[in-house]
């Protein structure tokens, strides 16, 4: 999708924490993945360079610099806005410049504007958001954004025993809770191993040190994919109730949550609902540290730890990113969208959704197509039966009907493009390529489509707009749709 303008305007320093950039790299991540490169405007300071390494930011206080960064986006096509600062007119003046505005969200924080509002967060579904033709809402742990790392991980191992625990109070440990758990740990579990993440904004490491047994394993600036690796490896953990409590139920490790700031206390009391943490409280409060010991003799029974397993992976996939960005392209796609029959000048789009591999490797013929073969083909075949979706001057998916006169007949063959797959555009090429083609030849009868046992996903598409399979033959299945189905669907 080379050409499409998208920003990311988050915050993060080693004052305020790196939540909101790490949830963020994963939509840029999810981003990259459909071939957009976005590019991260980010309000902090030097502590988050580490965290942005590899990606296209700049690190300016957009808030005091509104104009200037509305001069930037203007005409953009996508804009997430990830924030705790912004104010409510900052978003509509957002909403009547870009083509489609992205706000991530907590706890409803404002009456949003115009555009999508995420918030993949565990409560999210019971906040009552207002209900506006203009304005989509995703919402739930299906739309929890975690970053790639997370997007697929093993089963863990779930021992007969706990004889490991995660500590991990997110990048600054705000609240110094650290310490305080560790030597409550090494006092009362001195034979477990204690795995200790320590981030860039920790303040006190050495604090942290003097209480460190020799069980103690000190994990300094971990990336992702340690992280995750620690909690494949770590038996339970103890958290802050922020957004590490998603990548944890990502793994299913059973976890015990102390809520560190307000803005996690719904998130905290969410996840206790579901049965997937302890919860022990507010940071400060009396009784948080003995809730902690309660907490880790729970969780020793075997079933208990396995049950939390479960209920974590239920219901964090690791997808909320991806499903996120699909969402939000195939709204801002489906704005320009145009099918039209093919013309001369689609022959070199139609080559590059022909020849790409997952094509082949569904079609009878699987090799790969010479230009010279493709421009005969294509010569003796655009002018028949053949049908395009176009957005912004580029082919992304074509349908085409072979006529079989004796019996009255057609087979259809349909693909997109590898960027623009899962957005639903299959269906609608589908639809829209039938109803042309059935109004155009009033002799067809039958349309047939012949799919490869193992393409899953096309026998899905057919099936959703009636085709019906007829035949197994070796590889391949036969699905038929009747001209009398379809015009009764």
């Amino acid at each position: 999708m080379d050409g499409l303008r998208v920003y990311i305007l988050t915050e993060g320093s080693s004052s305020i924490g790196f939540g909101h950039v790490t949830r963020c790299l994963s939509l840029y991540q999810a981003f990259e993945e459909r071939g957009i490169k976005p590019k991260f405007i980010v309000n902090g300071d030097k502590s988050i360079v580490e965290l942005l390494k590899g990606t296209n930011y700049e690190i300016v206080n957009w808030l005091k610099e509104q104009q200037k960064i509305f001069k930037i986006v203007k005409d953009s096509d996508i804009v997430v806005v990830d924030s705790y600062l912004t104010d409510k007119n900052f978003h509509e003046n957002l909403s009547k410049l870009v083509k489609l505005p992205v706000y991530i969200d907590d706890n409803k924080r404002i009456d949003y504007p115009k555009g999508v509002v995420v918030n993949g967060n565990i409560h999210a579904e019971g906040l009552n958001y207002p209900r506006r033709k203009e304005v989509i809402y995703l919402l739930g742990t299906k739309y929890i954004p975690l970053r790639k790392e997370f997007w697929e991980v093993p089963e863990k191992e779930i021992r007969k025993t706990i004889q490991s625990v995660m500590v991990t109070f997110g990048g600054d440990d705000i609240k110094k809770m650290t310490p305080k758990v560790l030597k409550l740990l090494n006092e009362n579990y001195p034979e477990l191993k204690k795995n200790v993440i320590i981030g860039k904004g920790f303040h006190n490491v050495d604090e942290i040190k003097t209480v460190a047994d020799e069980n103690t394993n000190l994990i300094y600036y971990p990336n992702a994919e340690e992280i995750k690796q620690a909690m494949l490896d770590y038996d339970i953990a103890i958290s802050a109730g922020g957004q590490t409590l998603y990548e944890l139920a990502r793994v299913g490790v059973p976890t015990i949550a102390v809520a560190v700031a307000d803005n996690q206390l719904k998130n905290v009391k969410g996840w206790e609902k579901t049965g997937f943490i302890e919860y022990t409280g507010w940071w400060k409060d009396k009784y948080v540290l003995d809730n902690i010991i309660f907490s880790i003799e729970k969780l020793k029974g075997f079933d208990v730890r396995l049950n939390r397993y479960i209920i974590g992976r239920r219901l964090v996939d690791g997808i909320g990113s991806l499903r996120n960005i699909s969402k939000v392209l195939k709204i801002l796609i489906n704005k320009e969208l145009i099918f039209r029959e093919v013309k001369e000048r689609d022959i070199w789009d139609i080559y590059e959704i022909s020849n790409d591999n997952t094509v082949r490797q569904v079609s009878f013929n699987s090799n790969h197509i010479d230009k010279e073969e493709h421009k005969r083909w294509f010569a003796n075949n655009y002018r028949n039966n053949f049908y395009v979706i176009v957005f912004r001057r580029k082919v992304i998916g074509q349908i085409r009907f072979s006529v079989k006169s004796e019996n009255n007949e057609a087979i259809v063959s349909i693909s997109l493009h590898r960027n623009y797959r899962q957005l639903g555009l299959g269906k609608f090429l589908l639809k829209k390529g039938l109803k042309k083609f059935l109004e155009g030849n009033k002799s067809i009868t039958k349309i047939i489509a012949l799919i490869k046992k193992s393409n899953y996903k096309s026998k899905s598409l057919f099936e959703s707009v009636g085709f019906e399979k007829a035949e197994n033959n070796g590889e391949w299945f036969r699905y038929e749709l009747t001209r009398d189905k379809h015009e009764g669907i």
